[in-house]
């Protein structure tokens, strides 16, 4: 009996196709549009004294130093962080001290934009997929 199969041609051109899908440049770019929202309800939640803890939320690749000293990704993958810069109050704004009551903004605006966050990511990928998949 002899048995012929074909079409793994397209498969293995399909596969590499979804393999341009993951680069990091673009996986960048998406994720960090899609983290926006988070930052910008944040932004609007955190109480404002001099403003300069609101003015350092942001979306982006990079940790301060101490928070990249006890974080250890893996090779090969993409990391993107949302949050306040490196700054004592933004810690005791978001928790609280022993003295002062906390004023959630980090959290409250993650549980809220968490569905667009997922939207984006949804949207950025699947257009991304079809540009791969049209060559």
């Amino acid at each position: 009996m002899k048995m012929r199969v074909e079409g793994f041609g397209d498969a293995d051109r399909n596969l590499a196709a979804l393999e341009r899908l993951a680069d990091a440049d673009d996986l960048r770019a998406l994720g960090m549009d899609a983290l926006e929202p988070v930052a910008d309800a944040a932004r609007g939640m955190v109480r404002q004294r001099t403003g300069r803890l609101m003015r350092s939320i942001g979306v982006g690749t990079q940790l301060s130093p101490a928070q990249a000293a006890r974080v250890s990704p893996d090779p090969g993958t993409v990391e993107i962080y949302v949050g306040p810069g490196s700054m004592a109050q933004a810690i005791t704004e978001e928790f609280g001290t022993v003295r002062e009551a906390a004023h959630p903004y980090m959290r409250p605006a993650w549980d809220m934009r968490l569905g667009e966050v997922i939207a984006r990511l949804r949207v950025g990928a699947g257009r991304r997929l079809k540009r791969i998949v049209k060559g």
